[in-house]
């Protein structure tokens, strides 16, 4: 394996480590919305790989051509999909509401999937998944590798300033 085939291996990992870092900077820089940055991101890294292949297009073959780009689309689906994660949640429960009740006033959806009903919600999850236990009066976490998460998700809400 030459030096110019371990880069083709890594470009994908490298352009996707630099699409994550090329969002967080925009997201920092410019209030738009998330997803638009997330796809001029992606867009924007897409764009310079694609004229990479273009410079490099003598050395590189068919194969390599295609792996560079199904890692690079894999690895970003997956970055995106992790952005949404917070906000697909409620989405799908308020779907999920809408279509067991066959369809449904706005003020009814809101009465079904209030506040209270959601934190209630999730503590019974909680406790049922035994990730936290009660003890006495007091809850506390029974599962340490649960926080880890917990502050993966506290740090993507602070960048893109989701207020759950």
């Amino acid at each position: 394996m030459n030096k110019f085939d371990f880069l083709i291996l890594l470009l994908p990992f490298l352009t996707t480590l630099i699409y994550v870092l090329t969002f967080f900077i925009s997201q920092s820089l410019k209030r738009n919305s998330y997803l638009s940055n997330l796809l001029y991101s992606f867009v924007l890294i897409l764009v310079i790989k694609i004229i990479l292949v273009f410079i490099f297009k003598d050395l590189i073959e068919i194969k390599e051509f295609i792996y560079i780009f199904f890692a690079y689309l894999c690895m970003s689906f997956v970055f995106m999909n992790l952005i949404q994660v917070p906000i697909s949640s409620l989405q799908v429960k308020i779907l999920r509401i809408i279509k067991k009740n066959n369809g449904l006033k706005e003020s009814k959806i809101f009465n079904i999937y209030n506040a209270n009903h959601i934190f209630e919600e999730r503590f019974n999850t909680l406790l049922k998944n035994k990730t936290i236990k009660k003890e006495k009066l007091l809850i506390r976490i029974n599962n340490k590798r649960i926080l880890l998460f917990y502050y993966l998700i506290k740090y993507i809400k602070i960048i893109h300033n989701i207020k759950l």
